[in-house]
């Protein structure tokens, strides 16, 4: 017996220093025997994705100014995680997010906390990525967003003005965000699936889809590093999710309207143009796509693509409009002058001219652009792998399949390019050096952003609408605690005591 004991004993201690040795030798490995060991950064972020997790997770979305703080202290390009370097150079951005034929693959743990796998936006492989996009992309192409732009887009912006003039009669509070996010999500569902939510008409459901999209963005920074949590979650019953998480349930009920709708399509095979409810659908495109097998067709995948085209069709836009509103409202030199454009520009206020006509007018233009600078799309570090090259940067080599990521965050704020970035200043669109500036913007996340041409139309038809009827006043707003972003949540997030950016209608023609 005390052999037996004895031998007992010296396993586990064989064992222990086994997994001892191996947990010094992956340390060792990773710390310094790695290809990304030449690069600077935190120890600890080298050997773990806990350092990231503590910024995302536990300190609520804070990363991007950490990793401010590592670009001050150890220049441009830094390792922030076991496989991650993150670059602030605006030079490399053309090279990360490059264009065909080069091929970039996203890193899967940026894009898996979603729990849409099998959607556009987490699709981890280029050639797979390209087959899905190639399929969306007519839809909201430059010609598509033109043919619906009588019918959706400017209906339903007539509806928010008409809110407007109700809250001038009334002398009501305006909350800019659920007015604008009422107004973006009654856009998208009309114009992908010709059947509008009517949020215009119902606040108290836009309150509550408020909530449903704050809390889902916030639980997908913990989703991105426990993927299997909301895999989980998704096939959970929905009675668990109500005591879990009951704003989820806001979701839960939008898939199972996309089903039900993806189940009519498929099952009438009504491709002959137009659908009982009125225009094309996207599911109709998706359908009748010889370019995409069976696989991609089927009832799931589809109503993730489009769970996440109503995600993606809201958020970046209401944060877009709601700020630049403020920013034109908190500065009376750029509102009037804003004001006299449009007042040349649109003799009939209640007369929108065509997009284009509104594209074409400077000081509109600027501010549009401006308003792209400093409401980023998405504020998160955008992380993409050069499967088939190394990428170089600064004399130093990143061996292919490593992921690196840049922020706009970071580069809209780089005072080199735009000197005072804290300041909205069109002006800096208008001078000599703004051709040179444009090569810097980055619209939405990345350049190609899908929906980036139905969102134009949105802005610059909303801003020229409210801008030319209507004279707004902030209410009780401060920019710190309302506009400025306090959480990365993917996208950008006021802090959470915020009542959101408030106006009063002044005055109207």
């Amino acid at each position: 017996m005390a052999y037996s004991l004895g031998a007992y004993s010296i396993t586990v201690a064989l064992a222990g220093l086994v997994l001892l040795v191996t947990l010094l030798y992956g340390v060792v490995q990773r710390v310094c025997l790695s290809p990304l060991a030449r690069f600077p950064g935190p120890k600890l972020a080298a050997l773990t994705r806990a350092y990231q997790f503590y910024f995302d997770v536990l300190l609520q979305g804070q990363m991007p100014w950490e990793l401010a703080r590592l670009h001050a202290k150890y220049g441009p390009i830094v390792r922030i995680g076991p496989n991650e370097l993150h670059v602030a150079d605006a030079d490399f951005y053309d090279i990360l997010y490059a264009s065909p034929p080069h091929r970039r693959d996203k890193d899967i743990f940026a894009i898996d906390g979603f729990g849409l796998a099998d959607s556009v936006i987490a699709t981890a492989g280029h050639d797979h990525h390209k087959l899905r996009r190639a399929a969306l992309n007519p839809f909201f192409s430059t010609q598509a967003v033109a043919r619906l732009e009588q019918s959706v887009v400017r209906p339903k912006i007539e509806l928010f003005c008409r809110a407007f003039v109700e809250a001038y009669e009334s002398g009501a509070v305006v909350d800019m965000e659920s007015m604008t996010l009422a107004l973006t999500q009654d856009v998208i569902t009309e114009y992908a699936y010709s059947r509008s939510y009517d949020f215009l008409s119902q606040p108290e459901r836009t309150q509550e889809w408020k909530g449903v999209l704050r809390g889902a963005a916030q639980s997908s920074m913990l989703f991105r590093y426990l993927p299997f949590l909301i895999r989980w979650l998704l096939d959970a019953p929905l009675w668990l999710i109500s005591m879990l998480d009951p704003k989820l349930l806001g979701l839960f009920k939008v898939k199972s309207d996309l089903e039900i709708q993806v189940k009519d399509v498929l099952s009438t095979r009504e491709h002959e143009g137009r659908t009982k409810q009125g225009h094309r659908t996207i599911f109709h495109d998706l359908l009748e796509n010889d370019n995409l097998p069976a696989s991609e067709k089927t009832l799931p995948r589809l109503v993730q693509e489009a769970q996440i085209i109503i995600a993606a069709g809201t958020t970046t836009t209401v944060h877009y409009l709601k700020s630049t509103v403020y920013f034109i409202i908190a500065n009376k030199t750029i509102a009037e002058r804003l004001r006299r454009e449009l007042e040349e520009a649109i003799p009939d206020p209640k007369q929108l001219p065509p997009l284009h006509v509104l594209e074409r007018l400077p000081y509109m233009s600027a501010v549009v652009k401006e308003g792209f600078r400093v409401n980023d799309g998405a504020s998160t570090r955008l992380a993409r792998i050069s499967p088939d090259s190394d990428l170089e940067f600064a004399g130093k080599v990143i061996p292919r399949g490593t992921a690196v990521s840049m922020s706009t965050w970071i580069q809209h704020r780089n005072p080199v390019i735009f000197p005072e970035p804290e300041v909205f200043d069109p002006e800096r669109w208008l001078g000599p050096h703004a051709r040179e500036l444009e090569r810097d913007l980055v619209n939405f996340s990345t350049r190609n952003c899908l929906g980036i041409n139905l969102a134009k139309s949105e802005i610059y038809l909303t801003l020229a609408a409210v801008f030319r009827r209507f004279e707004l006043e902030l209410f009780e707003t401060e920019r710190k605690r309302d506009v400025d972003m306090a959480n990365d949540y993917f996208v950008p997030y006021a802090r959470a005591d915020s009542e959101g950016i408030r106006v009063l209608v002044k005055g109207m023609v």
